[in-house]
């Protein structure tokens, strides 16, 4: 199992609350992409609350959790100095320009 690590946060604390109680590490790209996520450092730490519980966990909450793979795809392309097209080939698609959503 590799181990999982964050490239935007150096801490074991929720992004969204900052509490460091009942911490999950949540992949940003699952699915085909959970062990480039994994290898990349497209892992954030977040409470239960934040991760999987109702409307407040990024599993159940569309925005919440487009919001963090924005925030996310945004860090890699400066932690990995890569472009869009980089990113794009990499995961799939572009979160930064949802045009086909609006």
């Amino acid at each position: 199992m590799e181990t999982r690590f964050s490239i935007l946060q150096s801490e074991k604390r929720c992004l969204f609350c900052n509490t460091t109680q009942n911490i999950h590490c949540h992949e940003v790209y699952f699915g085909r992409n959970r062990q480039k996520s994994i290898r990349d450092g497209c892992c954030v730490y977040l409470c239960g609350r934040h991760h999987n519980q109702s409307k407040y966990g990024v599993h159940f909450n569309k925005e919440l959790n487009l919001s963090l793979k924005k925030t996310m795809e945004t860090a890699w392309l400066k932690h990995y100095n890569k472009t869009i097209d980089d990113f794009i080939e990499r995961y799939g698609k572009n979160y930064l320009w949802l045009w086909w959503i609006i």
